[in-house]
């Protein structure tokens, strides 16, 4: 399936059947633009928020998850780091702020993410994002098949505070990756793992995406 295909299809999902593509809290019956328990469903919402735009602000995408955990909210920075938008120059700066504010605030149990308004006011390319949100589509849906989420997610579960922990540790970290050729895009895959764990309440994401992020780290000391 193509690119335009793919946009095409998220396109009729929000103008067709909103809960396809949603989370799995969307389709047990909840507002499926309130609320998102897996990966697809993140990706579907801020596809939405994207959508028609020729620039879209940062405040606006983590405002698309409404009612969705901390975790899922995130989810955004890291997957657009992971993502085609990650080539915005200073991307991992922003990139890496936000992650940092979100994670310590999950940390200290907060229920709702607080932005500065310099960075809610820090905007992307619309066509660029829609781009990368298409390209990231597949690999969630086989991803949720692979490890679907629990019901009632990881939010509440005792090791969250401590993988937002690590969250917070690596985003500080990620400004000074600037100039290291794919090492954001690697911490940001672990933090996107991290994140997805606390989501769904799958421990195992975690632990494998630790064993990957340091075989492909060791690779890139070694390409360096």
């Amino acid at each position: 399936m193509s690119a335009n295909q793919d946009g095409a299809g998220l396109d009729q999902q929000a103008a067709v059947d909103p809960s396809i593509g949603t989370s799995q809290s969307a389709r047990s019956g909840s507002d499926p633009q309130e609320e998102a328990a897996d990966l697809n469903g993140v990706i579907a919402q801020l596809y939405q928020a994207a959508r028609g735009s020729e620039r879209v602000a940062l405040g606006d995408l983590v405002d698309a998850m409404g009612r969705s955990s901390m975790a899922a909210v995130l989810l955004v920075p890291a997957l657009l780091l992971i993502s085609p938008v990650s080539g915005v120059p200073g991307a991992s700066i922003v990139g890496g702020v936000v992650i940092a504010l979100i994670a310590g605030q999950i940390v200290l149990r907060r229920h709702k993410v607080w932005l500065p308004e310099f960075i809610r006011n820090r905007t992307l390319p619309g066509p660029l994002l829609r781009k990368a949100l298409v390209w990231l589509r597949k690999p969630a849906r086989r991803f949720d098949g692979l490890a679907p989420a629990k019901p009632g997610g990881g939010e509440d579960l005792w090791w969250t505070p401590a993988l937002a922990a690590v969250c917070l540790l690596l985003g500080l970290g990620m400004p000074m990756l600037e100039l290291i050729p794919f090492s954001s895009s690697i911490v940001a895959s672990l933090i996107a793992a991290l994140a997805l764990t606390m989501l769904t309440g799958r421990l195992t994401i975690a632990l494998v995406a630790v064993m990957v992020a340091g075989i492909a780290a060791t690779g890139v000391v070694w390409l360096v």
